[in-house]
């Protein structure tokens, strides 16, 4: 059975607007219609000036988005330390730790101010197994001082032993994509509103404003910070909305 000619330019019409009805389907659930187009504020004056610290502190997913939410920190991620593997992945971590490293701005937060954060945010008297061991890795002579200062102070602080070790920092191994900003790519829609401004994984994983919507969907640091992150409208009120859904205040 032939088709008319009329039929054949309906169906050719009706598979036109399925295409795309689903291609705005697909344009929508990836994000690219939360964002302004323009380079977040938050990254356009990003400081050079900056010094690192490597912390392990049990599973990474929560103290990347917890020290990315902190004023003066510049960029997170989360990888693995303290072993002697070479190359470890998730999948074969040998005696390597999860660790996040920070690179942050001394002008506006500092080390101390780390180690709080750190001391502050888990159990450092839980015996932990070599994956998820509390660990300071000092990167030079002024943080050792710093990190034995501040065990010794929080040892004094609580009934038992503390756990964690300081050792100086040697390698750090970058931990698979998957794993960066890893609650921020539990929303979807955002996540891939952030990759469509960087998407490099690298520029995206050294991105302040991932950093801090990373922290912000987890409930963590300033919502006011939101208009500085390269959204619109509609992606501020998402990120609001998960900020509150996470029990931000």
């Amino acid at each position: 059975m032939k088709l008319s000619e009329s039929g054949f330019l309906i169906s050719i019409k009706r598979l036109t607007l399925n295409f795309i009805l689903m291609m705005a389907w697909f344009s929508k659930k990836s994000g690219d219609d939360l964002v302004t187009g323009e380079i977040p504020d938050i990254d356009s004056n990003v400081t050079k000036d900056t010094k690192t610290a490597t912390f392990s502190m049990g599973c990474f997913w929560g103290p990347d988005a917890l020290f990315g939410s902190k004023e003066g920190v510049v960029k997170t991620r989360v990888g693995y330390a303290g072993g002697t593997k070479q190359n470890p992945t998730y999948r074969s971590l040998g005696d390597h730790t999860e660790t996040v490293q920070i690179d942050y701005d001394p002008e506006k937060v500092t080390y101390s101010d780390l180690l709080d954060i750190f001391w502050n945010d888990h159990d450092p008297t839980t015996r932990r197994t070599t994956q998820y061991m509390t660990m300071i890795f000092y990167h030079d002579g002024e943080q050792k001082k710093f990190a034995v200062k501040s065990k010794k102070q929080m040892q004094e602080r609580l009934d038992g032993e503390v756990k964690t070790e300081i050792v100086k920092y040697s390698k750090f191994y970058l931990a698979e994509d998957y794993h960066q900003k890893y609650q921020l790519s539990r929303s979807r829609r955002l996540y891939s509103a952030f990759k469509s401004i960087y998407p490099d994984i690298k520029d995206f994983v050294d991105s302040t404003a991932v950093a801090r919507a990373n922290g912000l969907v987890s409930g963590k640091g300033d919502i006011d910070i939101v208009d500085k992150l390269g959204l619109n409208e509609e992606g501020k009120e998402l990120i609001r909305k998960s900020f509150k859904r996470a029990g931000g205040v």
